[in-house]
């Protein structure tokens, strides 16, 4: 005798016999019962799940020699002609192959036909959605007026694209995925009634794998059947998917969460050396965490596909393991998910995220960095940016000053003060004209490379170079001191011309709101002013506090003095706002070469004459 498959074998007969839509078939019953039976009726839901053995029962059920009734016995001549598909008043008609106008026309000539036999003429159409537009609307105007004795009824797994004039035309009804127990249960009465040995862990692994369909789930029972020797248990049903066993599963998501990289690896290269598919693995994977992820949070949804002996183990981990870090595990094996089926290497992908889950490695994101774009131009736009970091060659030369509560501000953005220019943080031990004094320096000294980038801009080479080689020293009762280093203490006498100290100031008051007066000094490397030439002879500046060091202007030498009183005399007696128009011949004074050393600090800036950091960027 030849075998019937299984899942045609164990087709249901009866209403009683669909499983899983329960109210799908009360419906039907309470209709026939109370004959209110529709002329067409709308089956749409996920392969497998009954719709078109249902339609089978309703129309044997319609045609039953003892019906119309509910039940129908399946052993009269009408039932049994339905169930051998050898009835010639119930028709059924694949949309997917038969879907031209020629074949809705051959049925519309048969639609005035009388039923043969039984009562009713059934005519069952399958995958109605993939019918042309010109044979829907050919079907529409069947629907709209058919003859008493007609039923239709269309079968979709997608029911959106079916013309919505078809379907207000029809009842429609819902057929839901059944779970992973009810197929389960299924499978265990057709393996009792077949004689078949089989593990309930194996059942709970095809029921799986079936994925919401009777039938996946029946042909892959009867193939597991004739595939093993003896009973099926769950390592035969795993090598026969060329899925992966609970306990791989376990192990990986423990080895990425304790950030164990080699531990992880090793599973990918023993499954590789195993001959199992890596994609599959990753998508086993997926929905592992998937459970993980919703055990929490809505028990009932995550263990809808899982046994009862994968649960305990299932709770255990899932109580271990944050839920962001299975989110954050989700994400990644997702997007190497998508790249394996673009094309890339299985392995080399999985090796990959592995590595970049277990080292906590992220890649920049593109929100994140055009958010920070943002805040910048925000500050940019205020008036207050931060200034850029200091090239490599001058590291260390133009830190900023030692403050007097004896902290170094070094690099922008390692002390608060040098995060917001200007803004006054009260600090332990110092009165308010020290802290005062403390933000004006802090502000200048901040934004003192931006202030040599003006002084370039604007083309006062000479006056950017001369200018680099200082340092803000203090910042009080709008004098500001500038420090040179003993090995640039020529540099003194040209600070002091009255063009290169009123450029300053010009972009000075840009910045501060305020022209402030200008002093300088030669210190030693260790911040002393040293015994030299240039600071004979010299008076303090003004009075200082106990803390610190003296600070004097260089008024001994007479081309400093004369340089120091002419920018004075510029800025005014009374005020520092320079007048914004000058004589032409001012002008023209300001272009031309007042000493000859400015010859050479012009030729240094341009080739780098005599200046170590300069020899080295020249070697570099």
């Amino acid at each position: 005798m030849r075998h019937v498959s299984l899942y045609r074998k164990w087709r249901p007969r009866t209403f009683d016999a669909v499983v899983g839509q329960d109210p799908v078939v009360r419906t039907l019953r309470r209709a026939i019962e109370a004959d209110r039976v529709s002329h067409a009726y709308l089956f749409s839901g996920p392969r497998g799940t009954g719709k078109t053995s249902t339609a089978k029962v309703l129309a044997m059920s319609l045609n039953c020699e003892k019906g119309p009734t509910p039940q129908p016995d399946g052993t009269c001549e009408s039932c049994r002609a339905i169930i051998n598909n050898s009835s010639f008043d119930v028709l059924e008609m694949d949309a997917a192959s038969n879907r031209g106008i020629d074949e809705i026309r051959d049925l519309r000539d048969k639609v005035n036909l009388a039923p043969a036999q039984g009562r009713m003429k059934v005519y069952i159409i399958d995958e109605v959605h993939m019918l042309t537009p010109e044979a829907s609307n050919a079907l529409l105007k069947m629907l709209e007026e058919p003859p008493e004795y007609f039923i239709f009824v269309l079968a979709t797994t997608e029911k959106h694209k079916v013309l919505p004039t078809i379907i207000s035309r029809c009842q429609s009804f819902d057929f839901r995925r059944p779970g992973v127990a009810q197929l389960s249960e299924k499978l265990c009465e057709i393996a009792e009634a077949e004689d078949i040995e089989a593990e309930p862990a194996a059942l709970t692994l095809i029921a799986r794998e079936g994925k919401g369909s009777f039938r996946d789930a029946e042909s892959l029972l009867d193939q597991l059947a004739s595939f093993t020797e003896g009973p099926i248990t769950a390592a035969s049903v795993r090598e026969l998917l060329g899925s992966v066993s609970s306990e791989v599963l376990f192990e990986t998501v423990d080895a990425l969460y304790k950030r164990r990289a080699a531990d992880a690896l090793r599973v990918v290269d023993r499954l590789q050396n195993e001959g199992k598919d890596l994609s599959q693995f990753v998508s086993e994977l997926i929905e592992h965490l998937r459970r993980l992820m919703l055990l929490p949070h809505a028990p009932e949804a995550a263990l809808t596909e899982v046994g009862t002996e994968e649960r305990p183990s299932l709770e255990e981990q899932a109580g271990r393991i944050p839920t962001p870090e299975v989110m954050r595990i989700i994400e990644a094996l997702g997007d190497t998910l998508s790249r394996t089926k673009r094309g890339g290497d299985p392995k080399l992908e999985l090796e990959l995220t592995f590595l970049k889950l277990a080292r906590d490695y992220v890649e920049p994101s593109v929100d994140v960095l055009l958010g920070r774009l943002e805040i910048l131009e925000k500050i940019v736009a205020d008036g207050a940016p931060a200034p850029p970091a200091p090239p490599q060659e001058q590291k260390g030369e133009f830190e900023l000053a030692e403050q007097e509560s004896g902290e170094l501000v070094g690099e922008v953005g390692s002390k608060e003060e040098a995060e917001i220019p200007g803004e006054v943080k009260p600090q332990a031990g110092y009165s308010a004209d020290d802290q005062e004094e403390s933000a004006e320096l802090t502000t200048v000294a901040v934004q003192w490379s931006w202030v040599m980038q003006e002084l370039k801009e604007r083309k006062q080479a000479s006056a950017e170079a001369v200018f680099r080689m200082a340092r803000p020293a203090s910042f009080r009762d709008n004098v500001l001191e500038l420090e040179f280093p003993a090995e640039h203490e020529y540099f003194l006498d040209i600070a002091g011309y009255p063009k290169h100290v009123r450029e300053l100031q010009k972009v000075l008051e840009e910045r501060l709101g305020m022209r402030p007066h200008l002093e300088f000094r030669v210190v030693d490397s260790h911040g002393a002013a040293p015994d030299t030439a240039a600071n004979a002879g010299v008076l303090p500046a003004r009075s200082q506090t106990p803390k610190e060091a003296p600070k004097i202007a260089p008024e001994g030498d007479a081309l400093y003095r004369e340089g120091a009183e002419g920018a004075n005399a510029a800025s005014g007696s009374n005020n520092n706002n320079l007048p914004d128009e000058k004589p032409a011949e001012e002008a023209r004074a300001d272009d031309t070469i007042q000493d000859s050393r400015e010859v050479f600090v012009m030729a240094r800036e341009r080739f780098g004459i005599g200046d170590s950091s300069s020899s080295k960027r020249r070697g570099s």
